[in-house]
């Protein structure tokens, strides 16, 4: 992942939350540009911060670090599903999915 990506991801959980980038910097107690400057690249981001967006944004910081974080919520609800299967149910769906 590079910082791009890391930017991206920001943004993405930032309207997954449905706030403004304003909205945000102002939630942090920051200048109302400094979300904006942030995800445009205009200022380095520390970890602190990053948390400090992922934890007002109610945004994982598993899910925001995780290899696809735009279909994490679908696959992790797959794998509960596959997961709450008997042992049979589960060979059955394997078998099924190999055909």
């Amino acid at each position: 992942m590079n910082i791009k990506d890391i930017l991206l991801r920001i943004g993405y959980a930032r309207n997954k939350a449905r706030l403004s980038a304003r909205e945000l910097s102002l939630k942090m107690g920051m200048s109302s540009q400094y979300v904006a400057k942030i995800e445009s690249g205009n200022i380095t981001l520390s970890v602190e911060k990053l948390l400090e967006i992922l934890k007002i944004c109610q945004f994982s910081e598993e899910k925001f670090f995780s290899e696809n974080p735009y279909e994490y919520d679908s696959q992790q609800e797959l794998f509960n599903l596959i997961n709450n299967l008997s042992n049979e149910k589960k060979r059955h769906l394997i078998e099924f999915l190999k055909k």
